[in-house]
């Protein structure tokens, strides 16, 4: 075999080729790039809302504990109340569908949280 053989003359073709391939090679590199630059933001953004989120979390705690004392300390009466109406479903006819549609018993209502 010749070197001549070896050898590809550059055709008109294969130099577009070439120079397709050069310009997707460019055009990945930009979107590359801009894909970046876009997730960089997007986890700026989403660090921002965190950090904004939190601070509101911190400013309504002191509020939601006051409303859990308050139900804390209301939880006997209503316990009492459900009492009283599951003993006046046991002695009224009429009342006994309620008390069972809604499990009315001496024990109270169902905690918060939790399922029948």
């Amino acid at each position: 075999m010749n070197e001549s053989e070896n050898k590809t003359t550059d055709t008109p073709e294969i130099s577009e080729l070439k120079a397709q391939c050069a310009q997707m090679s460019r055009q990945i590199t930009i979107l590359l790039a801009a894909l970046v630059v876009c997730s960089v933001t997007f986890a700026g953004f989403v660090g921002l809302q965190v950090r904004r989120l939190g601070r509101d979390l911190e400013s309504l705690r002191p509020e939601g504990m006051r409303a859990t004392e308050a139900l804390n300390k209301e939880t006997p009466h209503i316990q009492e109340f459900m009492a009283k109406l599951a003993d006046y479903g046991r002695t009224h006819p009429d009342f006994q569908p309620i008390v069972a549609k809604y499990g009315l018993t001496n024990s109270g209502p169902v905690p918060l949280g939790s399922k029948k």
